[in-house]
């Protein structure tokens, strides 16, 4: 009996110490973010592909390059090179896609992933009157627009320095959603 009560107490310590483990594991997983710098893109627009920051940042968020792109699938974004060899562009996908996870990080401009046309032009609007803001805000469009690939309309908001590439052919889609936003420095 002594001996199968104490076969049983060892079974019962080591089965403690291994639920006890899996708790720890699991909270600091849990605990630790996604994407840890996802967000760092800022710091690395205008850096040469040579600099430790950028290759830091590739490393870290597992990108893959391809061409004159840095392909960070699981981050949700891509980097593009220039011929320079700079860091010229950030592309970040808000929602996920086929072929890239919803960006984690905050993104630029006070955007929302759930943001529609309208609400771009309206946040990214100016004051009726130009000196009574309380008049009103009229929506801004953006500086230059197209369809290049047929399937998404790109609205170039020069003076902001990003396009925002909608999931709708048409400039008059103002239900579209954002399916990528680029960045230039």
């Amino acid at each position: 009996m002594n001996k199968s009560f104490a076969i049983l107490s060892i079974f019962a310590v080591v089965t403690l110490f291994a639920t006890a483990y899996d708790a720890l594991v699991v909270q600091a997983q849990s605990a630790a973010p996604a994407i840890p710098n996802a967000a760092a893109y800022e710091a690395i627009l205008g850096k040469s592909l040579t600099d430790q920051a950028v290759g830091d940042f590739v490393v870290t968020n597992n990108c893959s390059g391809t061409g004159q792109f840095q392909t960070c699938n699981d981050a949700g974004l891509s980097l593009w090179i220039g011929q320079n060899q700079k860091v010229e562009m950030a592309y970040l996908y808000p929602n996920k896609t086929s072929d890239f996870g919803a960006y984690k990080g905050e993104l630029p401009l006070g955007l929302s992933p759930k943001d529609t046309m309208a609400s771009v032009e309206d946040k990214f609007g100016w004051p009726k009157v130009e000196y009574v803001p309380q008049a009103g805000w009229e929506p801004r469009l953006p500086d230059e627009g197209g369809t290049p690939d047929h399937i998404h309309y790109w609205a170039m908001y020069k003076r902001l320095g990003v396009t925002i590439i909608y999931n709708s052919p048409s400039a008059t889609d103002k239900g579209a959603t954002i399916y990528a936003i680029l960045v230039s420095k």
